[in-house]
């Protein structure tokens, strides 16, 4: 561990001194500053960065130099970002507020190190956040580094290398059904929903695709009949909801339709105009995936996961799914 020795000097003023020992040769090594908040931030970088000499000097000059934090290098890069969506630009000033700032935030951008990095990430990992997350964050962490070369904050990128942690998960990921499993969820899925289920399995578009589709975006004439994926729901910076362009350059995409989905459709867009969403709540409105799930999706995998008879007993002859798929497994189920 560093320490911190305040040290007068003839002239009256004084001194702060770092004083550790470093891990690899056992040699005592000091750095000293005129300011002591510049001696405490190069006494906290010192000791996440395990004391190694080499990477000192580094550190010991950053401290000194005046530049932009960590914190202030990645709301930098999330501003400067194009081509993303409001909705995401605010996530990952959630990401920075969450998992960068209270660790990484306050350090001088140019003295972060690659070990640095790795004790965050350890860090996170002890906290018991997913490698998926974890990953996700690196990634913001890892673009933000990229950015402050470019702006010439420092010499390099510090992420570049560092071995993320993997899934120690068991089980699968993904959740995939085969027609006998998906047979009595959608039976149990209210009569009103079931066209939506039935889009969502045999197209595999994303839930925002699907709920942002218009009567318009139908050709149920041609041969085969089509859907045209041209939109989906997006957020603004204040969370309210928006019709915008689907994920991707890619997700803009003609996807053709089975006879059988067609059937189930025609008299769904019947008396519907052009611009009327396709897929709507019982009242009208927009659909969202949150009050899909809880009145719709989780009511009807537990009554397909345990089946009961009309007066509340076990059915023991009715089939059982022994799955929980999310909505979005429907995707992967299509995929397959």
């Amino acid at each position: 561990m560093a320490s911190i020795r305040e040290r007068r000097r003839s002239a009256g003023t004084h001194s702060f001194a770092v004083l550790w020992r470093d891990p690899e040769t056992g040699r005592q090594i000091s750095l000293t500053y005129d300011d002591e908040r510049e001696a405490r931030v190069a006494k906290e970088l010192i000791e996440a960065a395990g004391g190694y000499a080499v990477e000192v000097a580094r550190i010991a000059e950053a401290v000194r130099a005046p530049g932009p934090t960590v914190e202030a290098v990645i709301a930098e890069h999330v501003d400067l970002l194009t081509g993303v969506v409001p909705d995401t630009r605010s996530h990952y000033r959630g990401q920075l507020t969450r998992h960068i700032a209270p660790v990484l935030g306050p350090y001088p951008v140019a003295a972060l190190t690659y070990r640095h990095v790795a004790g965050w990430l350890g860090a996170m990992a002890d906290k018991g956040l997913s490698p998926k997350t974890i990953a996700n964050v690196h990634g913001l962490l890892s673009a933000a580094m990229a950015t402050a070369v470019r702006l010439g904050y420092r010499a390099d990128n510090p992420c570049v290398g560092v071995e993320l942690p993997r899934s120690v998960a068991t089980c699968d990921e993904m959740t995939v059904l085969t027609r006998d499993e998906f047979a009595p969820l959608l039976a149990k899925i209210p009569a009103f929903y079931q066209p939506l289920v039935l889009m969502l399995v045999a197209t595999g578009l994303r839930w925002g695709e699907a709920t942002a589709l218009t009567a318009g975006d139908l050709d149920l004439t041609a041969r085969p009949a089509t859907v045209r994926v041209t939109k989906a729901w997006k957020r603004d910076a204040d969370r309210r909801w928006y019709v915008g362009p689907p994920k991707t350059k890619r997700a803009r995409r003609t996807v053709s339709l089975p006879d059988d989905l067609v059937d189930v459709l025609l008299p769904l867009v019947a008396g519907k105009a052009p611009d009327d969403l396709l897929f709507v709540k019982t009242v009208g409105s927009q659909l969202s995936s949150s009050r899909f799930w809880t009145t719709t999706w989780t009511p009807a995998l537990d009554a397909a996961c345990d089946p009961r008879q009309a007066d509340g007993k076990p059915d023991a002859d009715a089939p059982r799914l022994t799955k929980r798929p999310q909505a979005h497994d429907l995707r992967h189920t299509h995929a397959s």
